[in-house]
């Protein structure tokens, strides 16, 4: 099945390169949309060999990606930016993946350098379907047009890669301010006009939460859970991010109800892990170790491959002083370590033996 790789970029020249390179003999034509660049963004895209329109910046993401997706030639779509890489292990199954005939979007695991939890999924593989678009000027994503395309085509499935398949390094250093202040101006400036959106609402708080402004955080979370008609993922989303503000303030005991009404959302399990990694965090504040224990056994149960499940309780268990199952926790993340990260999976070996452990 041929794929194409859809860009949005703007000065890139410093990043593009490695991107690129990452998808070299996995795409068939490449995209990219220019914004605007200054630099060699444009020049090195074309050398490359990709088809490169330049359009005027209008502060909306999802504009800008729903251009480049009409010039789309083949079956498959495959959206990077430029701060991101495709993992050799995932390049590897991708025609496999694309040969699954009733998929029609598949949610990838992006590995967060810099931020935690280090791991969210997102929807950046998908069929080019004309029913099949971006919605929101920050935060955009296909996921709305998605649920209506199934609910008049109900064979269409979602699939699901639990090994890493892009790496993302856009939130270290200073690019991670940049990053925040231009996704609160142009949030701020969509919920104006679109008071209803309690998803911005809720990505909104985030950003406040990042740079410690709760006061604002807690409005955008209460603008947020008072729209009516929430859907389950949205409220999901706001009760989380509630938790996260509990958590920052240190009200533990707060943060933890936040997170249990997160979980008890109508909602795919695969939304939970970073929940659940927090709640457990919340829980072990407390010293509730056993409650920690058990919510890594409830991560572990919504997704086995999850390895920083394991080697946070494999950590826990050896504080505890539970050194038999520790190990066997241990052992497990450095397991799935070495399909998903094998850097980390070489760093927590060579750790565990320089303690005698392995």
């Amino acid at each position: 099945m041929a794929i194409t790789l859809c860009m949005i970029v703007r000065d890139e020249a410093a990043r593009l390169p490695r991107c690129l390179a990452s998808v070299v003999g996995v795409v068939d034509e490449a995209v990219i949309v220019d914004t605007g660049s200054q630099d060699e963004t444009v020049a090195i895209a074309r050398q490359w060999g990709a088809r490169v329109y330049e359009v005027p910046w209008q502060e909306d993401f999802a504009a800008a990606r729903n251009i480049a997706l009409q010039y789309v030639t083949t079956e498959w779509v495959l959206v990077l930016d430029a701060d991101e890489t495709l993992t050799p292990s995932f390049a590897a199954v991708l025609p496999e993946i694309c040969r699954q005939p009733n998929w029609l979007v598949v949610i990838l695991l992006r590995q967060e350098l810099g931020v935690v939890p280090p791991y969210t999924y997102v929807s950046r593989l998908f069929r080019h379907h004309p029913d099949l678009f971006f919605q929101r000027p920050y935060h955009e994503t296909i996921d709305d047009s998605v649920l209506a395309l199934q609910q008049r085509e109900p064979h269409w499935q979602i699939g699901q890669v639990n090994r890493v398949a892009i790496v993302h390094s856009g939130y270290l250093g200073s690019q991670r301010q940049q990053k925040q202040e231009r996704a609160e101006r142009i949030m701020r400036r969509h919920l104006e006009q679109h008071p209803e959106d309690a998803y911005l609402w809720s990505k909104l708080a985030g950003v406040y939460l990042a740079k410690g402004a709760w006061q604002q955080a807690q409005h955008c979370l209460e603008q947020g859970l008072k729209v009516k008609s929430v859907p389950p993922a949205v409220a999901y989303e706001l009760h989380y991010q509630r938790g996260n503000l509990y958590a920052e303030r240190g009200e533990w005991p707060a943060a933890i109800q936040a997170y249990e009404t997160a979980l008890r959302t109508p909602t795919p399990a695969v939304m939970h892990l970073a929940t659940y990694l927090r709640l457990a965090e919340a829980q072990k504040q407390l010293k509730r170790w056993g409650d920690a224990l058990a919510t890594y056994d409830r991560l572990q149960a919504v997704d086995p491959t999850c390895a920083l499940a394991y080697q946070n309780q494999g950590a826990l268990l050896l504080r505890l002083g539970q050194l038999r199952p520790a190990l066997d926790k241990l052992r497990q993340a450095i397991h799935l370590l070495q399909v998903q990260n094998p850097q980390e999976a070489q760093r927590l070996s060579q750790e565990l033996q320089a303690m005698g452990l392995l």
